[in-house]
């Protein structure tokens, strides 16, 4: 019997791998064009963007009816056993994902910032934030360092 073929997940480092660690997004932002960079190519290497750029959409369960004490479909027919547990592996699979980006993101920025971010529902909405806070940050610290290199 011949060994499996390779999937992606086993043809890529773990994420322990050093290839993964991403130094940490400074305080002040003055590396956050290396640091957007880098936790984006990693993000992505782990084919999980759609969760950082809004595309994966978080599957909706279905509505129990009290007085039927059936799980209803959004048609308004009762949902299959199958159909129940279908649900339920798409639901539990975006969170694993959507919660595995917010953790690599999570471990590269400050306390003070996590803190901020943390109540936020989505790994997209929590990248959002924190692009919207640095992004014109980078190019201050690019004009500031392009000057100080003139003075010397």
């Amino acid at each position: 019997m011949s060994p499996a073929a390779p999937t992606m997940d086993t043809m890529l480092p773990s994420t322990g791998s050093a290839l993964f660690n991403i130094p940490q997004l400074a305080e002040d932002g003055t590396n956050w064009i290396t640091y957007k960079e880098r936790i984006l190519t990693m993000i992505g290497a782990r084919g999980l963007m759609r969760y950082v750029d809004g595309r994966a959409m978080k599957p909706v369960p279905y509505a129990v009816d009290p007085t039927k004490n059936k799980t209803m479909k959004p048609d308004g027919t009762p949902a299959l056993e199958t159909e129940i547990e279908e649900l339920d592996k798409k639901l539990n699979e975006f969170l694993m994902k959507d919660s595995l980006v917010k953790q690599h993101v999570f471990s590269t920025i400050t306390d003070r910032l996590l803190l901020r971010v943390q109540k936020l529902d989505s790994a997209s909405k929590i990248w959002e934030e924190i692009h919207a806070i640095h992004e014109g940050k980078g190019d201050l610290v690019q004009i500031d360092l392009c000057h100080r290199l003139h003075e010397t």
